[in-house]
C-alpha cells in the first residue's frame, strides 16, 4: 500500500468518524427536546402520573401529583406505592399491582389515594409496565382526579334527596303532566288526597280526575299552561277514587325543550274545607244582612203603618165631617204611596228583579239625572264624558235612580259643599284586566267625592241594604244600586281613603252595532167609565174585594176565582153560556196552586182569543217586564189605584156611551 493511498483510506475513515458524530448529536439533540417536551407534558398536565419499580418504590412523579397528594421530594425518598393506597383498597391494588407484572394492561383503575394531610382522594386512571430482557423495570400510572365530581354527585345525590323529600312530605299536592295528560309523578299528599296508589298513577290521565262540571275549563286552562312558559292560576275541582270532590286551587307552568312542551308542573293546595268555610261564613253574612234588612224594613213600615192606622182612625171618628175625612184619607194615600215607593226599592235588588232596557247612550242621562237631585245643594258637579261613548241596553228609570243615590250619597259625605266629579268613558277589558268581568268592550263611569271617605270596616257592607254609617239616609240607596248594576250584568266597585274621599266606579257591556231606541210614550186621557165582563183571580180575599169595588165602580160586571183551576172553570162555564169574560186579571204567584202564567197557558189552548192582565206585587218580576212575550195584553202592577186599573182597561174595553 502506497502513502497516498493510505491517506485515501484514512481520509475515508475520518468523514464516516464525523457523520457518526453529526448522526449521535442530532439523536442526542432531538432525544433532548423529547425528554423536555415530555418534562412539559408531565409536569404541566392536570392528571396524577406516577412510576414505580417492581417493589413499589417511586421512581418519578410529575407536579400535579405532589400537588394533589402533598408529598415532597424527601417523603418520596422513604414512601412506597402501598403506603399511600387507603387500607381499604389494598387488596384490590395489590392484585392490580399481580397482573401489571406479569404483563397485563389496566386500562380502567378506581382506587382511592391517602394524601399526605389524610385526605381521600378518588382517582380513575390507566397502568402499564416496561420490560427489559424479560424483567419489569418500571410501572406507570395515568390517574384523574375524580374528588370533585365524587363531592358533586355526592351532593346531587343529597341533593335529589333533600327535594324528594321535600315534595313526599310537604301538604301541597305535586303532580307532573306530560302534554298528553298522563300523570308522570305525584307525591305522597296527592296520593292520599285522591286516594290513588303509585301503580295505579302510572295508567292514570289527569282529565279523568276533573269534575265534569269543569272539564271544558280546565282543557282550555291545560291548553294555555302547555302554550306558553308562564305561570298559570288553577282552581276546579277533581274527583277522588271514591267519588268525592276535591276542590283545589295553586300554580301549574309548563318545561320546554327546543320549544317544544315537555312536562307541566303543578302544584296545589285542597281549599275543600276552605271552601266550606268560606260558604258557611258567607250564609252567616247573609244572615247578618237579612236581619239588618228586617229591622231596616220593620222600621219603615212602622212608621208608615203608623201613619195609615192612625188616619184611618181619625177619618172613622170624624164620619161626620166630609172635609177631615177627606184630609184624613189623603194622608192616607201619601202614606201608602209612599210604602209602594218602598217595596218597589226592595224589589229592585230581590232576586226576581228584571229591569226594562232599551238600548241608548247614558251621557245626557247621568247629566240630567244628578243635576235634577242636586239642585240647589251647596256641591258643584263636574263633568267628564266622552263625546263619543258607546250605547248601552238599560232601563232608563232604574239607571237614573243609581246615578241618583250616588250624587246623593256623595253630596252627603261633603257635609260643607264641595266637588263631585263625574266621568264616563269607553272602556275594552281583557283576559288580564283588574275588574272581575268577561272580556270585552265597556261604559266606565266614575263618581268622586272629596268627602269624609269610608272607613275600611264598613267598605265590605256599604251595599248591604239598610247599613250606613251616616246620620241621614235609609240605607237602601247603595244597596239598590248595586243590584241594579249587577241585573245590567254591570259591577260597580267602590275605592275609599278616610279623610280624603270615595270614588265609586261603574262597568256596564256596551251594545255596540245595536240601534237606539225611541222610548218616548204618549199618555192618553182614560174614560171615566167602562163596560165589560171581568174575572178576577187572586189568592187574597182582600185584593179580591177591593178589585170588585174598583170594577164595578168604573161599570164592570165582575167574577172572582181563588185560585187557576177555579179560574179556567169559571171562565169556561160563562163561555157555554154566552156570558163570556172580556178579561181577566190574574195574579202572577198562587200558593199551592197554578199562577197566572200557567193558567194562561192552559187557557190560550182552549180559547186562543182570551185576553188577560198579569198583575203581581213582585213588580220586576221578568213577565211583568215582558208581558206581551207571556201573552198577555197588559200588566197591573200591585198596589194598583183606581185610576191605573182605568188606565189600562180602557185600552181593552170600550168605554160607556154618555
Amino acid at each position: 500500500m502506497t502513502p497516498k493511498d493510505f491517506t485515501t483510506i484514512h481520509t475515508e475513515q475520518l468523514k464516516k468518524l464525523e457523520q457518526l458524530l453529526a448522526d449521535k448529536e442530532e439523536t442526542i439533540a432531538s432525544l433532548k427536546s423529547k425528554a423536555q417536551s415530555f418534562d412539559s407534558l408531565k409536569n404541566n398536565t392536570s392528571d396524577l402520573i406516577h412510576s414505580v419499580t417492581s417493589e413499589g418504590i417511586f421512581l418519578f412523579v410529575n407536579k400535579a401529583w405532589q400537588d394533589t397528594l402533598g408529598y415532597s421530594d424527601e417523603d418520596l425518598n422513604t414512601l412506597k406505592l402501598m403506603d399511600i393506597v387507603d387500607p381499604e383498597c389494598h387488596g384490590k391494588c395489590e392484585l392490580i399491582f399481580h397482573d401489571l407484572l406479569a404483563g397485563e394492561n389496566i386500562d380502567r383503575n378506581n382506587t382511592v389515594f391517602l394524601a399526605k394531610d389524610g385526605r381521600k382522594i378518588f382517582v380513575e386512571g390507566r397502568c402499564n409496565t416496561r420490560f427489559l430482557d424479560g424483567k419489569a423495570v418500571a410501572i406507570t400510572g395515568i390517574f384523574r382526579d375524580l374528588s370533585e365530581r365524587q363531592v358533586n354527585a355526592k351532593a346531587l345525590m343529597e341533593s335529589e334527596e333533600r327535594y324528594r323529600d321535600l315534595f313526599e312530605n310537604t301538604t301541597d299536592l305535586i303532580q307532573l303532566v306530560d302534554p298528553g295528560g298522563r300523570i308522570l309523578y305525584v307525591n305522597r299528599a296527592w296520593r292520599e288526597t285522591f286516594g290513588y296508589s303509585e301503580e295505579e298513577i302510572a295508567e292514570l290521565s289527569i282529565f279523568k280526575l276533573i269534575s265534569p262540571d269543569c272539564q271544558n275549563h280546565c282543557e282550555q286552562v291545560f291548553q294555555k299552561v302547555i302554550a306558553e312558559p308562564k305561570i298559570n292560576y288553577i282552581d276546579t275541582v277533581f274527583t277522588a277514587k271514591d267519588g268525592r270532590k276535591i276542590s283545589i286551587e295553586g300554580n301549574a307552568i309548563c318545561k320546554f325543550v327546543d320549544g317544544k312542551p315537555i312536562r307541566t308542573q303543578c302544584i296545589f293546595r285542597d281549599v275543600t274545607q276552605k271552601k266550606k268555610m268560606e260558604e258557611e261564613l258567607h250564609k252567616a253574612q247573609k244572615i247578618e244582612s237579612l236581619g239588618v234588612l228586617a229591622g231596616g224594613i220593620a222600621h219603615d213600615f212602622n212608621n208608615l203603618l203608623t201613619a195609615i192606622l192612625g188616619n184611618i182612625s181619625l177619618a172613622k171618628m170624624h164620619v161626620r165631617s166630609p172635609e177631615k175625612v177627606t184630609s184624613y184619607l189623603e194622608n192616607t194615600e201619601r202614606a201608602t204611596q209612599r210604602a209602594k215607593g218602598l217595596t218597589q226599592q226592595l224589589l229592585t235588588f230581590s232576586k226576581g228583579g228584571a229591569p226594562i232596557k232599551h238600548t241608548t247612550t247614558i251621557g245626557d242621562l247621568i247629566t240630567d239625572s244628578t243635576s235634577f237631585i242636586l239642585r240647589g245643594s251647596n256641591v258643584n258637579c263636574v263633568y267628564s264624558i266622552a263625546e263619543d261613548l258607546w250605547p248601552v241596553e238599560v232601563d232608563k228609570g232604574q239607571f237614573s235612580q243609581v246615578t241618583q243615590n250616588l250624587a246623593i250619597n256623595a253630596s252627603q259625605a261633603m257635609i260643607n259643599g264641595g266637588i263631585i266629579t263625574i266621568a264616563a268613558r269607553n272602556k275594552t277589558l281583557n283576559a288580564e284586566s283588574v275588574p272581575p268581568l268577561p272580556p270585552g268592550q265597556y261604559i266606565e263611569v266614575q263618581f268622586e267625592d272629596q268627602g269624609c271617605g269610608i272607613a275600611e270596616e264598613h267598605l265590605s257592607k256599604i251595599f248591604d241594604p239598610y247599613f250606613t254609617s251616616k246620620q241621614s239616609g235609609s240605607g237602601l240607596g247603595l244597596a239598590i244600586s248595586y243590584s241594579i248594576i249587577k241585573n245590567h250584568d254591570g259591577l260597580i266597585q267602590v275605592q275609599s281613603t278616610p279623610g280624603t274621599g270615595t270614588t265609586f266606579t261603574i262597568y256596564l257591556p256596551a251594545a255596540c252595532g245595536q240601534a237606539i231606541e225611541n222610548t218616548l210614550a204618549k199618555d192618553d186621557p182614560a174614560p171615566s167609565k167602562i163596560r165589560g165582563r171581568v174575572l178576577v183571580m187572586d189568592d187574597e180575599e182582600v185584593v179580591r174585594d177591593i178589585s170588585v169595588e174598583i170594577l164595578e165602580y168604573l161599570g164592570c160586571e165582575t167574577a172572582v176565582a181563588a185560585n187557576g183551576y177555579e179560574a179556567i172553570t169559571l171562565y169556561m162555564q160563562a163561555k157555554e153560556n154566552n156570558t163570556p169574560f172580556d178579561v181577566l186579571i190574574m195574579d202572577l204567584t198562587i200558593p199551592g196552586s197554578i199562577g197566572g202564567l200557567e193558567t194562561l197557558e192552559r187557557l190560550l189552548i182552549l180559547e186562543p182569543e182570551v185576553k188577560a192582565l198579569v198583575s203581581s206585587g213582585y213588580a220586576n218580576n221578568p213577565v211583568m217586564a215582558n208581558y206581551k212575550e207571556y201573552g198577555f195584553c197588559g200588566v197591573v202592577p200591585k198596589p194598583f189605584m183606581v185610576e191605573e186599573l182605568n188606565k189600562v182597561l180602557s185600552s181593552i174595553l170600550p168605554p160607556i156611551e154618555k
